[in-house]
């Protein structure tokens, strides 16, 4: 691996390699196989997150209540009466159509002026990890926030002193590369709650795919299964590569297709199978010639001791 720091160029061997990119970088750098988008190749659409604090929460939640809303330090597009006042903010030329289609917001822990917002959404296309599309959308994401800023001083009651505290470093993406693994999560496994012997993280987040409407492609959860079985599980072997023998790829880019992976692609479960890709690494390593497709997945999942409900 060759890496350019403040040292200039240095080298660096390894036994073994874990991925954790996202995009799935050092993949594609080697030539491995991964796909990418939907069935037409476009990936889902892009956010430039940003927070705000000086905001009065209590003129803001009477405002919430008066809409119907009881949620404290939360609102959205879909908050009862949210559509109509963007609508109008639209009709008055604060926003543009792109500001008005995903609009969302929450309370940020120790932060009680503060809020964080998940907008706004921008367009996407086909290869978003593109250098020039991520300089375009920086440029077209700052601009939406300067209108969503005027948006929520001169609309939303508790606003008016409220100012933006800071705005991420990178465009955020849901999706982009995910690699051809030997096991490769479907949209099934996660309605019908599957299990695995090799289960390295459980979830209960939904199919979350943006900038379509069907995303279930009309395919239903299985309702008859118990409450408390009524989760599914990440297979370690989503993380081995099909080609590679000593490369693991952890987080949104593991093997997963395009709508499995939406619901997969959150934080704690990408944490969790940043975990068991340390622990199968650490076997390896052990292990001077075990390669990851040759590691047992149930002793990973027993070193992460994950119980068998929840």
């Amino acid at each position: 691996m060759i890496v350019n720091n403040k040292n200039g160029l240095a080298a660096y061997k390894a036994k073994c390699f874990i991925d954790c990119t996202g995009d799935a970088d050092l993949i594609k750098l080697v030539g491995a196989s991964y796909q990418s988008g939907n069935h037409n190749r476009v990936n889902q659409p892009v956010s430039l997150r940003f927070d705000m604090a000086g905001i009065d929460f209590e003129r803001f939640h009477a405002y919430m209540r008066s809409l119907g809303n009881d949620q404290y330090k939360y609102f959205a597009m879909n908050t009862p009466g949210m559509k109509d006042i963007i609508r109008k903010a639209y009709e008055n030329g604060v926003l543009i159509e792109q500001d008005a289609c995903y609009f969302q917001a929450f309370g940020i822990p120790g932060r009680p002026d503060g809020m964080n917002f998940n907008c706004p959404e921008l367009t996407t296309k086909e290869n978003v990890v593109d250098a020039e599309f991520m300089t375009q959308k920086q440029l077209e994401g700052k601009k939406a926030i300067m209108r969503l800023r005027k948006f929520l001083r001169d609309y939303i009651p508790g606003f008016e002193n409220a100012y933006i505290t800071s705005i991420a470093q990178l465009v955020g993406f849901r999706e982009s590369r995910r690699i051809e693994a030997e096991y490769m999560l479907t949209i099934e496994d996660v309605l019908t709650y599957r299990k695995f012997p090799d289960g390295i993280a459980v979830s209960h987040y939904p199919i979350d795919v943006h900038g379509v409407d069907d995303v279930s492609l009309g395919l239903k959860y299985q309702h008859d299964v118990p409450a408390d079985e009524q989760y599914w599980e990440v297979p370690f072997r989503v993380m081995i590569p099909k080609t590679l023998d000593n490369v693991l790829t952890a987080g949104r880019c593991a093997g997963m297709d395009f709508r499995a992976q939406s619901a997969a692609r959150i934080q704690p479960t990408c944490r969790s199978m940043g975990e068991a890709a340390g622990i199968a690494a650490a076997m390896a390593v052990k292990n001077e010639s075990v390669r990851f497709n040759e590691i047992d997945g149930t002793a990973v999942r027993s070193e992460i001791r994950l119980p068998d409900k929840f």
